[in-house]
């Protein structure tokens, strides 16, 4: 099996401390073809943290298996480094799979064209005990992290708990193959900071943080049909990380 895979990322947000505030937009992109099995991937990312954090940064990349790991080749400025890819880094590629068996409660909201082919849309929701998996995979709360927001594991299990539901969309093309995924974060990546923000005492230190926009996209396209590739040459001699 085969398939491309494009994926954006958007956080919105918002700081302020004494009388100084700042606002923060963060923007991944990501088009990636993948071949499973064994798993070898080729695509480009573009990371934009905004003119403050150095603005725009294009990674072309390689994920090759070999032997009994995988290791990512990127390209970044020039130089190629190549490092191995952790399991959890490797399930994104996955990540469709676990959004559509964790949703549950779908009902069908009308058909849009989806990359140029009618779709059917379901909207659903994903429920606390499948929440953590979700909201892990989908490498929001990596980006946060970069804003120095971090949250423990059982700290975040415990505020999941206590969230609700996570809305999510999905399309399915004519052939039964799920073609686009969207998934809004926003009101409960905010929660997570409040409540992350509350337990670090920061209000006593005039601090705030609040989270506008925390959302996800994801389309697929060229089921079974990505063509073969191989590693370029030049990224062969890539420096480890």
């Amino acid at each position: 099996p085969s398939l491309s895979i494009d994926m954006t990322q958007d956080i919105g947000m918002s700081f302020a401390m004494a009388d100084q505030s700042q606002e923060l937009n963060m923007s991944t992109k990501m088009q990636m073809d993948v071949i499973q099995e064994p798993l070898k991937a080729k695509g480009t990312m573009q990371i934009d943290m905004g003119e403050e954090l150095g603005g725009a940064q294009d990674v072309e990349l390689y994920i090759m298996s070999e032997d009994d790991t995988a290791n990512v080749y990127m390209r970044m400025n020039g130089q190629w480094v190549k490092q191995p890819v952790s399991e959890a880094e490797l399930a994104q590629f996955d990540a469709a799979e676990l959004y559509l068996d964790s949703a549950v409660d779908f009902a069908e909201a009308g058909t849009e064209q989806i990359g140029g082919a009618d779709a059917t849309k379901f909207t659903g929701v994903i429920k606390g005990d499948k929440l953590y998996d979700v909201i892990e995979e989908s490498g929001v709360l990596g980006s946060l992290g970069q804003t120095g927001t971090d949250v423990s594991e059982d700290e975040l299990k415990a505020m999941l708990s206590e969230l609700g539901d996570l809305p999510m969309s999905v399309w399915i093309n004519a052939d039964g193959y799920p073609v686009q995924y969207e998934m809004d974060m926003s009101q409960m990546i905010d929660s997570i900071v409040q409540n992350a923000l509350e337990a670090e005492g920061a209000a006593d230190q005039g601090m705030t943080m609040t989270v506008s926009k925390a959302a996800m996209s994801l389309t697929c396209s060229n089921f079974d049909a990505v063509e073969d590739f191989e590693l370029p040459a030049e990224a062969q001699n890539a420096t480890a990380a």
